[in-house]
């Protein structure tokens, strides 16, 4: 029917709807987004607007047959005006991120710890004034005069998700000083540091092994100090190390918590009836000011020197601005030795400020008190000290241990742009309160003085 009808109209009609149909074609040629309207059974094409180049003209269709109406132009959005303003196609879909390499979980580290000093004793102390491999009952740092290796240490660790591992060996004469004994009976003579870690959510970490105490200011790597000797505080009534289960909650992000299950202080193995146990509170309100406050009891301790840390509090106090640190640290024991029927206490404190004047260049001092009432180590009481200038040259001086230590350090970075080398040199001069030290004429002394100089290098 369609083609009787086409085939009945006047050749030029004819001529018209096929020059249309042409620059339909072309239209829809140069904009696939237009589409012409569907052809019907009953209507011819429907023209196309005209073109700027207008058409020949053609001769109006006869009366009897009525063309349908020109179909609107395709409107784009009120956005796209031009064929310029339409978007472009989204391009394909990015490449997945690559995972890191299994290996960006581990980190490893190496320092080498070495010095000099001149000590005023001249290595003559009497064999009653030593603790296991030189030096005095209080000392952490140099244990005689001349050149010495202080600690080679490698730290190794693995952080996951969830898990994770530390390791951290040290070698050298230091290892027994941090020990107070030789360890090697029971293999972990040059491990300060072995424990598992693992990470249910975000906020809480729990670690299982050896590891370093949480209490008092100062470490065991002494570039992470502001003095290169450790403190008589640090090392005569602070402990050094625990085995057992350590947990840490970070409530806020200025107040976290520190607790432990553990065998007591510095001791491998549990022979106590119950374990010691350990909380600390860590305030950090903003970046000037923070505080830490410990405490560590012991209700069935075992006997010995280790068996002290019954009731120990432990208060770190530290204030930071631009360059300008001070740290100060307090500590207080409450024992009660095996045999005796009175209680004794320990309490020391230690104010160390510090200067960085650049990134090269900077001084740290620190003062320090000690008081024993039991004498526990040795300071200055009865069984250890004599007065020299007493006629019977041997008669016992009755005093209260106490104890003081002043220390002046400059902190040098000679590298520019590197912290990998660090140098200390440092003078410490120390006050007992009855005769203790000896000179180098091996004559009783209330004074003792050391000057040193450490070098550090490390990879941490």
């Amino acid at each position: 029917m369609m083609l009787s009808r086409l085939q009945s109209l006047p050749r030029t009609t004819l001529l018209t709807i096929g020059v249309h149909a042409l620059f339909c074609s072309v239209a829809l040629a140069q904009d696939p987004a237009v589409t012409p309207p569907p052809l019907t059974p009953d209507a011819p094409p429907a023209a196309e607007p005209a073109a700027p180049a207008a058409p020949e003209a053609v001769a109006p269709a006869p009366a009897d047959e009525t063309p349908a109406p020109a179909p609107a132009p395709a409107q784009l959005p009120a956005e796209l005006t031009t064929e310029q303003d339409v978007a472009p196609p989204p391009p394909p879909d990015a490449a997945p991120t690559e995972e890191k390499p299994w290996y960006s979980d581990f980190t490893l580290g190496a320092f080498v710890d070495a010095y000099a000093a001149v000590r005023s004793d001249n290595n003559s102390r009497p064999p009653f004034h030593y603790v296991p491999y030189g030096g005095y009952y209080h000392e952490a740092y140099v244990q005689a005069n001349g050149f010495a290796l202080a600690f080679a240490g490698l730290d190794a660790s693995y952080s996951g998700e969830k898990f994770g591992a530390t390791i951290s060996l040290r070698f050298g004469p230091g290892v027994n000083r941090f020990y107070a004994a030789n360890m090697s009976d029971i293999g972990i003579q040059n491990l300060t540091q072995a424990f598992v870690t693992y990470k249910p959510i975000e906020k809480l970490t729990f670690d299982l092994g050896q590891f370093g105490t949480i209490y008092g200011a100062e470490v065991l790597e002494s570039w992470k100090n502001i003095n290169y000797s450790r403190g008589a505080l640090y090392y005569a009534m602070q402990p050094f190390w625990h085995t057992g289960l350590r947990a840490n909650f970070a409530a806020t992000d200025s107040l976290s918590f520190n607790g432990l299950i553990v065998n007591g202080v510095n001791n491998a193995f549990e022979n106590n009836k119950t374990p010691s146990l350990g909380l600390q509170a860590l305030l950090t309100p903003n970046d000037t000011f923070s505080l830490a406050a410990g405490y560590l009891g012991a209700l069935n301790p075992r006997e010995g020197q280790n068996g002290v840390f019954q009731h120990f509090v432990d208060v770190v106090a530290t204030v930071t601005s631009g360059g300008f640190k001070l740290i100060a640290n307090f500590d207080i024991n409450f024992y009660h030795l095996p045999g005796e029927e009175d209680g004794d206490k320990f309490w020391g404190i230690s104010v160390a400020p510090s200067y960085a004047f650049n990134d090269f260049f900077g001084v740290g001092l620190r003062y320090e008190y000690l008081q024993d009432s039991g004498n526990l180590w040795g300071m200055t009481k009865t069984r250890v000290a004599v007065d020299p200038e007493d006629e019977d040259n041997g008669a016992e001086v009755a005093s209260k241990a106490t104890f003081q230590t002043i220390t002046a350090t400059l902190d040098i970075k000679p590298i520019p742009g590197s912290s990998a080398l660090v140098l200390r040199p440092e003078f410490r001069y120390e006050i007992a309160g009855n005769y203790y030290f000896y000179n180098r004429d091996s004559t009783l002394t209330k004074n003792f003085w050391t000057v040193m100089l450490g070098a550090v290098v490390t990879s941490m």
